[in-house]
């Protein structure tokens, strides 16, 4: 299948298109002098509709199209407190004229009380959402069944007040990982290789940070219909093993399911899970607490760029993405792109982003 074909089927889905698309893609001159090779940066932290954007906005525009046609008028989503798919999923809705709830949790062992808006919240806030904050011992990316139950009833039954109030409401999980907004990543991999080719390479690798697996399934599934040669690497923030909520099979499944929408082949299990990379080493001490690596990463990529990345997602998956290329994992010349997912925000949100948060301590 070649690249128009995947976009020729997905203008024919259901879609509210919010994002500005393409979003940019270019190289990161300095650093690709430093490390000897060819380093891209593809900006879904641009995405819109505001400055601060993410991946996700790509997903919740299939979601909210979807649900318009559905009649969906409000839509309530879960994450941890500083979730970036939440805000970019209220922004969203509230462009398409739905009304967004949030359902957030917090390991107030972990982060202590929230006493303040900042980052995220901060947003949300400005967007006037209904949000309900709910403590919990460990975190949205944890496997503490109990924990998941409480948000899950919590959000369920505000869905029957609401539905008894005449409304039509949809439950997005966590992370917008809903079978209809997977697909919104093909246009991330189409457009990644068609502006490579503008800038005269051929991808060797295309880099991410992975949480809630929501990217690589549609980026997977484009180039398997494409025949693409590119390798995909993923840098997790929560641990991928077959117990748990994400895991490389879950992945597969994903995949399938894009296929399906295009009418394409289906390759067998194995060979999907051939294609699929995690590197579980950059998680560091827990989700959303920075580790020494990823503040490195953020602090070189500033300095040496003018780029921000974050703590929680993309700080991560740029330590894994430079420590592969110190190990040698990445060959001298390589075509390396790193996805930017967003995440931008909490750097105004997570205390020791960037070190020390004490000028006295500098």
């Amino acid at each position: 299948m070649q690249l128009d074909e995947l976009e020729k089927t997905i203008n024919q889905l259901p879609r509210k298109r919010i994002g500005f698309y393409p979003t940019p893609f270019h190289k990161l001159e300095n650093l690709s002098r430093t490390y000897g090779i060819n380093l891209f940066l593809k900006r879904e932290d641009m995405a819109g509709p505001g400055a601060i954007s993410g991946s996700k906005m790509r997903v919740a525009e299939f979601v909210i199209g979807q649900a318009l046609e559905e009649g969906v008028d409000t839509l309530i989503t879960q994450g941890a407190y500083l979730t970036n798919s939440g805000m970019q999923f209220s922004a969203a809705a509230r462009v398409a004229g739905i009304t967004p709830i949030l359902y957030l949790t917090r390991d107030e062992q972990q982060h202590g009380t929230l006493n303040e808006y900042r980052g995220n919240l901060l947003l949300d806030r400005l967007m006037d959402v209904e949000t309900h904050y709910l403590s919990a011992p460990s975190n949205a990316f944890k496997n503490v069944k109990e924990d998941k139950q409480h948000v899950l009833d919590a959000m369920h039954a505000r869905k029957a007040e609401l539905e008894a109030e005449g409304h039509n409401v949809l439950i997005v999980p966590t992370g917008g990982a809903l079978t209809a907004g997977f697909v919104g990543h093909v246009m991330t991999f189409k457009e990644i290789i068609e502006q490579a080719r503008q800038a005269g390479v051929e991808p060797d690798y295309i880099y991410h940070t992975t949480g809630t697996g929501t990217a690589l399934p549609g980026m997977l599934a484009a180039k398997i219909m494409t025949g693409s040669k590119v390798k995909f690497r993923s840098i997790s923030v929560s641990f991928y093993q077959p117990d748990f909520w994400i895991n490389e099979a879950i992945i597969v499944e994903r995949v399938k399911d894009i296929l399906r929408t295009f009418n394409a082949d289906i390759p067998d299990d194995q060979s999907i899970l051939d294609e699929i990379e995690v590197d579980n080493r950059f998680i560091g001490e827990n989700y959303a607490t920075p580790s020494e690596e990823s503040t490195a990463a953020i602090k070189e990529m500033a300095k040496a760029e003018g780029v921000f990345l974050g703590p929680v997602y993309t700080g991560k998956g740029f330590a894994g993405l430079l420590e592969h290329i110190r190990t040698g994992k990445v060959a001298p010349n390589s075509n390396v792109v790193f996805l930017h997912t967003g995440d931008t925000a909490n750097l105004f949100e997570v205390p020791g982003a960037a070190g020390p948060t004490s000028i006295i301590d500098q």
